[in-house]
């Protein structure tokens, strides 16, 4: 049986033969360079312009079948169900492709580089230690909103790569996935400070509707061209929480935020499609909404953030299917240790009723290839496991 075929037996209900999996993608490109196979990567892998080899934007030239092939050889290398479609859309989970605002360097050193995306927002990527820090928002009254220029989703050049990533990934048995913005996230990560948004929220609210009307209707045009295309789940990083609980009143959630989850979800059904959100944070309060609309997959689910999982996939497990259950750095730990902490997250799979998928987070950049596979084939002999 296939990765696919695993994966939509999960999404149906059934028992799959192996619980898929889903790679939340490399701690930054220098890792990925250190633990993937050089013939599973190239500049078209992550979610920003390569710097091996150096690249400031992607190329507007139609994607080489020979990097759809590097994307499917990092599928099988992993073993993961999933692969996002487009340039810069395969890795991390949620991230980047033709879906997301789209980044070009604009400054490169040996310390760092800065990306300037569309919309006018810029990013500053540290090398050592990674970090990655935003700023020059471009959204602070209503007036640059009137402004702000958007890109084109409807562009059918933007998406020229998608029907034949997806024909190909479909081919080798993956589940091909496209990913947008998150309508809460899409605000704060690219538009408007953190701290102007969430005190807009509450004092401009007529304004806030309307900017995220704006960025909600982009991304909704993104969704019909990689469903017209045959993407299959559409990706969404949305984080409305920390481990201490929400960003916001689940009331201003349920205002600003879950109608245009649930119009989502109704677009993406009528076409036999699924929603995959990605939320950080303690969100059980909120759960009771994403079932009522019908989110099919919730992720990551830390222990750390949510420390009654079984309890939360015994009570929504007939309606959501959970994704998470590992935690961080857990390839540094003994190997009994990791092997308990992937038996507690398989056995999430006995507490829903429609399914479960296991969430691999990002491995450490102090893990060497040889370690990293090692780990590989611990976690699939369990995941394989009946």
């Amino acid at each position: 049986m296939s990765y696919r075929t695993d994966f939509f037996k999960v999404m149906s209900g059934e028992k799959p033969d192996r619980v898929p999996m889903i790679f939340m993608g490399f701690w930054d490109e220098k890792s990925m360079i250190a633990q993937a196979p050089k013939n599973a990567i190239d500049e078209n892998t992550s979610c920003y312009p390569s710097d091996y080899p150096l690249r400031d934007s992607y190329s507007s030239e139609p994607r080489s079948e020979e990097s759809r092939f590097k994307a499917v050889r990092l599928a099988k290398y992993l073993g993961m169900a999933t692969i996002g479609v487009g340039k810069g859309g395969v890795i991390p989970f949620g991230h980047g492709g033709p879906g997301e605002i789209q980044p070009v360097v604009i400054e490169r050193t040996d310390t760092h580089k800065i990306l300037g995306y569309e919309g006018g927002h810029k990013r500053i990527i540290h090398y050592n230690p990674h970090s990655v820090h935003y700023y020059d928002f471009p959204v602070k009254s209503e007036e640059d909103l009137d402004k702000l220029q958007l890109p084109d989703m409807k562009d059918v050049r933007r998406f020229q790569d998608v029907a034949e990533d997806c024909r190909t990934f479909k081919k080798y048995g993956f589940v091909p996935t496209g990913s947008i913005q998150g309508f809460f996230s899409g605000l704060h990560n690219s538009f408007m400070d953190f701290a102007d948004t969430m005190a807009n929220l509450l004092l401009e609210p007529e304004f806030m509707k309307r900017f995220i009307e704006k960025l909600a209707l982009m991304s909704l045009d993104a969704v019909d061209m990689f469903l017209d295309r045959g993407v299959e789940v559409i990706d969404v990083c949305d984080d409305f929480g920390n481990q201490d609980g929400l960003l916001m009143s689940p009331d201003l959630v349920r205002e600003f935020f879950i109608p245009w989850y649930a119009e989502l979800v109704n677009r993406v059904h009528s076409r036999g499609a699924y929603v995959h959100l990605h939320s950080h944070g303690n969100i059980g309060s909120l759960l009771p909404d994403f079932a009522k609309i019908g989110i099919d997959i919730i992720n990551p689910f830390d222990w750390a953030e949510n420390p009654d999982l079984p309890g939360l996939c015994r009570s929504y497990g007939d309606k959501i299917v959970f994704c998470g259950g590992s935690t961080r750095d857990q390839e540094l730990m003994a190997i009994t240790d990791r092997e308990e902490i992937y038996r507690r997250a398989c056995d999430l799979k006995n507490h829903t009723e429609r399914g479960y998928l296991f969430m691999l987070n990002q491995p450490s950049p102090e893990l060497d290839k040889e370690s990293f596979e090692q780990n590989l084939s611990l976690l699939h002999t369990i995941l394989s496991e009946k």
